[in-house]
């Protein structure tokens, strides 16, 4: 009924297509790599560039890891700095695109490492592109687009017009895409036009522009001359690749919105099919939540429970994936604070030596001593008010994350609330992740009802999921969990 399981790292190459990139590789190093007997840095970038561009399309990633490592070797072994971090790019993105989200972050590491030993805008522009994009894919939308915002940033810079085209249609398509999952539909819809007016062909940008016309301004009749659009470009190639499956779930949701749920599930299996051959494990779980949809219309109880129970699994295994990124990338943002606080403090000395100064002279002038304190007192007074809307912030943001049981919820309330999954596990060290984010729920005042509807789950569930943490955490049956869990 569906494509085998999806498995992580999983390749597609054949022995044919081997031998040939094999061939290919050995005539590159030997000869384009080498302008006339010398290292040739300009053929090394637009070469491997044009490859990587190739392969990954294609969906080739055991081809596309031996050629960077191979340019890697070469790079390497010609001390040629700026062709090390770009191998080193190419790899994290290869690593990410199957769901290696680690070692993508690990290999990111290492090129912004390098980077900050030389200038090189086109490069760090890639990084940041590269990084907010990974950050996308694990859900950490402000981070992403802060990331990208550097990434647009240093592409000002880049005086190449055709690089700069390059990857500012990536930058924007990237933008809009983040801006569309935060619900800033205004602002991701002139990104897709800014997108539009670089590249107006581009198969993402177009997919993408289909996709806001079906959820937001329902015009159908736009959304399919875009995804025609989208699919002329992919046919125009020959052969379909890592894009096709996005075509085909747009088109799936375009027929489902149409109410021709038979075609729509033809172009959601297609898609299913597209993503598992490519390994595309971050939409694989939304695509049987489409397909259940569809068997759900289609009257096919049966089909419509298999469906959801691949989609569980599927959604398990990649939330299992991203924890791990999420953790790794927030200490990345961690140490990247740190290192703006130390750029911050070296300020502080050199400003507070100023005012001691400033405050000898300013003592004789009592009327502007004292005026200067008054607006101090205000600005103190505007960052308390600041303070406290921020935590407002933080409550309703948390609340939200629960009512979409977003995977990112309770690494996000460990967050604003420290100390109280130490403290719970302090009384029983054996609860697990899904426990705590249940004690989370109650900490914030939601009832047995909505935790149910939130979680998937039935009421029933929750009362004895409640029972059970008492036992565990040895709380009286007279006394409410909530005032339990916010006595802690």
């Amino acid at each position: 009924m569906f494509p085998p399981e999806n498995k992580v790292n999983r390749v597609h190459i054949s022995s044919n297509n081997f031998l040939l990139f094999l061939f290919s590789c050995l005539f590159l190093n030997a000869g384009l790599v080498y302008g006339q007997g010398r290292f040739s840095p300009k053929n090394f970038d637009s070469i491997l560039l044009k490859k990587t561009e190739s392969l990954r399309i294609q969906g080739d990633y055991e081809s596309l890891v031996r050629l960077n490592k191979d340019y890697l070797h070469v790079a390497e072994e010609n001390k040629y700095k700026e062709g090390v971090i770009l191998c080193y790019i190419n790899i994290s993105n290869i690593s990410s695109t199957i769901g290696n989200y680690k070692r993508g972050l690990s290999y990111l590491a290492l090129a912004e490492k390098e980077l900050k030993t030389i200038n090189n805008p086109v490069l760090q522009a890639r990084v940041y592109q590269e990084h907010g994009q990974l950050n996308g894919v694990i859900k950490l939308y402000k981070s992403a687009l802060d990331l990208n915002s550097k990434g647009m940033y240093y592409l000002k810079t880049i005086s190449d017009a055709d690089k700069r085209k390059f990857y500012l249609y990536r930058l924007y398509s990237n933008r809009a895409d983040f801006l569309s999952k935060t619900n800033k539909v205004d602002s991701a819809y002139i990104y897709l036009q800014k997108g539009k007016r670089v590249d107006s062909q581009g198969v993402l940008l177009n997919t993408l522009l289909a996709k806001h016309h079906l959820q937001y301004t329902k015009n159908k009749d736009s959304a399919l001359i875009y995804l025609q659009r989208a699919s002329e470009r992919i046919e125009n190639t020959g052969k379909e690749n890592v894009q096709s499956g996005f075509v085909n779930l747009i088109y799936g949701d375009y027929y489902f919105e149409s109410k021709d749920y038979k075609t729509a599930l033809e172009y959601y299996n297609k898609a299913l099919d597209n993503y598992n051959k490519t390994n595309r494990l971050y939409y694989i779980p939304d695509v049987y939540q489409s397909i259940a949809k569809a068997y759900k219309m289609l009257n096919e109880p049966q089909k419509e429970e298999e469906a959801m129970q691949k989609y569980a699994e599927e959604k398990t295994a990649l939330e299992n994936i991203q924890n791990d990124a999420i953790n790794i990338s927030i200490d990345h943002m961690l140490t990247d604070k740190d290192e703006e606080s130390y750029g911050f403090q070296k300020k502080i000395y050199f400003y507070s030596g100023l005012i001691v100064i400033l405050s000898i002279i300013v003592f004789i002038l009592l009327y502007r001593h004292n005026r200067l304190l008054r607006q101090r007192k205000n600005e103190f007074k505007s960052e308390a008010l600041s303070l406290k809307s921020k935590i407002n912030d933080s409550f309703d943001e948390l609340v939200n994350l629960a009512k979409k049981n977003d995977s990112t919820f309770l690494t996000r309330f460990q967050e604003i609330y420290p100390d109280f999954c130490p403290k719970l596990l302090e009384i029983n060290p054996k609860l697990g992740a899904s426990e705590l984010g249940f004690c989370a729920m109650i900490k914030l005042n939601f009832t047995s009802k909505e935790i149910a509807e939130y979680t998937f789950i039935q009421h029933k569930s929750v009362q004895q999921k409640k029972h059970r943490l008492r036992k565990k955490l040895n709380v009286p049956s007279d006394q409410e969990l909530f005032i339990f869990f916010d006595s802690l």
